[in-house]
């Protein structure tokens, strides 16, 4: 077989959902096996950003890695905003870049430059493959690397004459069939369940290590047993938030009832969690002398690092979890606790009261409206993918997950423009899904490009844009920071109901409150693409941050 040959068989082995990218000279022989074969799809974006968001969303909703396919320097570099958020976010992502020919490396050749260095600190693994006889073992590894430990993107660069040379090369068993999942330490597991069973005010912190493993049942089997309180990181909601035991996200624009929780606890269980800065509220969060806290994590070098721990567990988040209900039904009264468990419904009752102590019906438009009314049409396991942007607080409070994991920002790395691009991923492994993408004004028209894509390869997805004319997190700085000094932050925006219907998906402007429901709703029954623009009141950014008050 030929070297483009067998990169595309290694997708179908690794059950790659869509390879999504630009054509080049580079990447001619990829498209041609892809277009013979018929599987995996390719889906042509608008702008390589676009491709790295896709996989980046794809993997952050399954932990399993979709391929962004991209040409020399300027088509591989313009994915390094998607190749930053997946590192920082742990989300298998492989980047197949091309490259000058082999024989003209090191030559100033039209468009060469160092791709294996510029992605090295923002990957896993940069390589780029040295002789055609190793593309296949080294997309391999790269596949292995990707979803082994703590997940990340890699970068594999192969040379443009490699693709269509001859290999002679038996394929290695796909990633998913040689990697086990890391078990915890004897020691520290039960060192652990000693200090579960005998808390008396447990709480579980789950972050986006959950979703990952697919441990959220594991986390609600453990909380039920301990009766304990289980809190989301911010912008994660690996856990359903109707649960009786749920008390709301940590961290800003959280729930005071989370933080009031975690004061309260005696043992704080945190799971996948990095403890980031916006979860800790620019890390004023603390622990006090009384408290212990276990965390577990797939990666070691984020046990401990923020803060003390009794107990560090480097292991797979659901092997840990699993592990520790085995030997704590034996252990634990399953209906004790009952005074905490009444705190903890206290909590949540707090919670819905601060949910419902909101003007819904203000005008303009209130965020905290648009988000009630989007999730009133949604299903349970609707997908919502949001962009960066002050209307994340907003969602974080106001849009209750009903299905573990399924909502997804890669908060870590905030990079705008990625909502539509990760919806886009999300449908198009996922059609028969609802599928939203929320995002500014501001980030949307930095990807709405790709509006077209949607229409072309019938990703219907549902745009919501919290449409405030500004890139209100720079605007409300400026106005409480800098005198109300406004330079830069203000924008002069089209329609994007109408651009939308230009591109050919349904669109729609609201400033009517009492119009969003049934805009949405229209929206979804579409049977394509849709945008809703959603004008919302500029001037309630300052409600968005309230803090927890550690």
């Amino acid at each position: 077989m030929t070297g483009a040959e067998a990169v595309v068989e290694i997708f179908r082995q690794e059950e790659v959902p869509f390879v999504a990218g630009i054509p080049g000279s580079g990447v001619m022989d990829y498209l041609d096996v892809l277009y013979r074969t018929g599987a995996p799809r390719f889906i042509l974006v608008r702008h390589e950003q676009v491709a790295a968001h896709m996989a980046l969303g794809y993997a952050e909703l399954t932990g399993r890695p979709a391929v962004a396919l991209v040409s020399r320097s300027p088509g591989a570099s313009n994915t390094v905003i998607g190749v930053q958020a997946a590192a920082v976010e742990g989300s298998p992502m492989v980047l197949l870049s091309s490259h000058v020919m082999s024989t003209a490396r090191g030559l100033g050749a039209f468009q060469e430059i160092d791709l294996e260095s510029v992605f090295r600190p923002i990957t896993k693994m940069s390589v780029e493959v040295r002789a055609p006889t190793r593309v296949p073992e080294v997309l391999q590894e790269a596949f292995r690397v990707a979803t082994s430990g703590r997940p990340g993107p890699v970068h594999v660069s192969i040379p443009l004459d490699f693709p269509n040379t001859e290999v002679a090369a038996a394929l290695a068993p796909p990633s998913a069939t040689v990697l086990g999942r890391l078990a915890p330490n004897p020691v520290a597991l039960e060192r652990a369940v000693q200090l579960l069973a005998a808390a008396e005010r447990p709480v579980i912190i789950a972050g986006g290590g959950v979703t990952k493993a697919g441990a959220a049942g594991r986390v609600l089997a453990l909380a039920e047993l301990l009766g304990a309180a289980v809190t989301n990181t911010w912008e994660k909601k690996a856990m359903v938030d109707d649960h009786p035991l749920a008390v709301g996200n940590i961290g800003r624009g959280g729930s005071g009832s989370s933080a009031a929780a975690l004061r309260e606890a005696d043992v704080v269980l945190a799971v996948g969690v990095r403890f980031s800065e916006f979860a800790t509220e620019d890390y004023r969060m603390r622990f006090a002398a009384g408290q212990s806290l276990i965390q577990v994590d797939v990666d070691p070098a984020t046990v401990g690092r923020v803060y003390p721990v009794a107990v560090g567990m480097a292991a797979d988040a659901d092997v840990a979890l699993e592990a520790m209900v085995d030997r704590l039904k034996p252990a634990v009264d399953p209906a004790g606790h009952q005074e905490w468990r009444g705190r903890i419904a206290t909590l949540r009752e707090e919670w819905e009261r601060q949910i419902d102590d909101m003007d819904y019906d203000a005008r303009p438009i209130a965020s905290a409206r648009v988000v009630r009314d989007l999730r009133a049409v949604t299903g349970r396991d609707a997908v919502v993918c949001t962009d960066s942007g002050n209307f994340n607080y907003f969602l974080a409070r106001y849009y209750p997950a009903t299905t573990p994991g399924a909502y997804l920002y890669p908060a870590g790395a905030g990079p705008m423009g990625c909502g539509l691009p990760a919806a886009m991923g999300v449908k198009a492994a996922f059609p028969d899904r609802q599928v939203v993408a929320v995002a500014g004004d501001g980030g949307f028209a930095m990807t709405m490009q790709d509006l077209e894509t949607c229409v072309r390869e019938e990703l219907h997805v549902v745009v919501v844009v919290m449409n405030n004319f500004a890139y209100g997190n720079i605007k409300l700085r400026q106005q409480t920071k800098f005198g109300n000094r406004l330079i830069g932050s203000e924008l002069t925006n089209p329609d994007f109901g109408e651009i939308a219907r230009l591109f050919g998906a349904h669109g729609e402007t609201v400033t009517d409150p009492d119009a969003l429901r049934p805009a949405f709703q229209r929206a979804f029954d579409a049977g394509r693409p849709a945008v809703v623009d959603v004008h919302v009141n500029p001037e309630e950014m300052a409600q968005a941050t309230i803090d927890n008050w550690w």
